[in-house]
């Protein structure tokens, strides 16, 4: 089957069969209920082997590929989206499965809590807690990613700020698919909902009122676009150019560049929202993981000593 048909195919079933459960008027429990099921299709290379761990009291998943157990040297902590309410390792299971196998990792994915139920900061502190508990388990810092996809990739910044307030051991970078990092929503009269084949704004508002739990929505930590982002990891950000949030992934990226962060940003054309998730199905999807593949080795790479260096 052609990359083209493929491409029509799961916009199509995404568009009908997922966005319109994913917001308003779907109770959350429904909500979670349904992607968790939707994501039977996405795809788990062979060999995945997943186990359960507590991370500083966050459950938690340890997501390899038994086939690069010996050679793991790379550590991610991968943040999920899911607009703060909804979301899961059973959403991501395919792709923390297909990150851990492309970039020979161990990939750690926290249950952190989730709106209305537990409202800002308590997802953020959730995911610092768990970046602890990696460095309290020994693993160097320079050879740790934290990722995320949507509202991950929002906690994956405010989590990277968290780290440089409290002045912890800086990850080797960071990786942002999708970002959803203005909470103010100011990109909503830009964009249609309608080219988006998952994202709706009334969904995102929604979320975000929830999340925010009375929270102003330009709070740094909920918006990383009004943040100082000096001295933050290296980034990456990855983000379809059919998405409500395309706006967003370039302010962040404009931000990062304004304080001289070293930053990439790719627009994956005829993308959607985190198509990655279709990794194992979709060459776009391939393409996309194997960019962050050759991140993650330039940025854990770059941190070892030079050869010349140990002479």
């Amino acid at each position: 089957m052609s990359e083209k048909i493929k491409i029509t195919i799961l916009k199509g079933l995404i568009r009908t069969l997922v966005k319109p459960v994913f917001g308003p008027p779907w109770p959350y429990f429904i909500q979670r209920t349904w992607l968790d099921f939707m994501a039977l299709i996405n795809i788990k290379p062979k060999s995945t082997q997943i186990t359960s761990v507590n991370m500083n009291g966050v459950p938690a998943q340890k997501v390899l590929n038994t086939q690069h157990r010996s050679d793991c040297k790379t550590v991610i902590l991968y943040l999920h989206g899911g607009a703060y309410c909804i979301g899961s390792t059973k959403t991501h299971g395919g792709l923390t499965a297909n990150l851990a196998k492309k970039c020979r990792a161990e990939v750690y994915v926290p249950v952190y809590r989730l709106a209305p139920e537990h409202a800002f900061p308590c997802a953020i502190d959730d995911s610092v807690q768990c970046y602890q508990w990696l460095l309290a388990q020994g693993f160097d810092a320079c050879n740790i990613l934290i990722v995320g996809d949507s509202a991950g990739a929002g906690l994956v910044m405010a989590a990277a700020l968290k780290i440089k307030e409290n002045k912890l051991a800086k990850p080797a970078g960071l990786i942002l698919l999708s970002p959803w990092v203005d909470l103010t929503l100011a990109n909503m009269t830009r964009v249609h909902d309608r080219i988006d084949p998952l994202l709706r704004w009334s969904n995102l508002k929604a979320a975000s009122d929830v999340y925010l739990n009375g929270v102003e929505p330009n709070n740094p930590l909920a918006s990383a676009i009004f943040a100082d982002l000096s001295d933050l990891p290296a980034m990456l950000i990855q983000v379809g150019s059919e998405e409500i949030l395309l706006g967003d992934a370039r302010n962040l990226y404009e931000q990062a560049k304004k304080h001289e962060v070293d930053v990439s940003f790719n627009i994956f054309q005829g993308g959607w929202h985190v198509f990655q998730l279709q990794a194992g199905m979709l060459a776009m999807a391939n393409d996309a993981l194997e960019e962050i593949s050759i991140f993650a080795d330039n940025v854990t790479n770059s941190q070892l000593p030079k050869q010349e260096d140990l002479a």
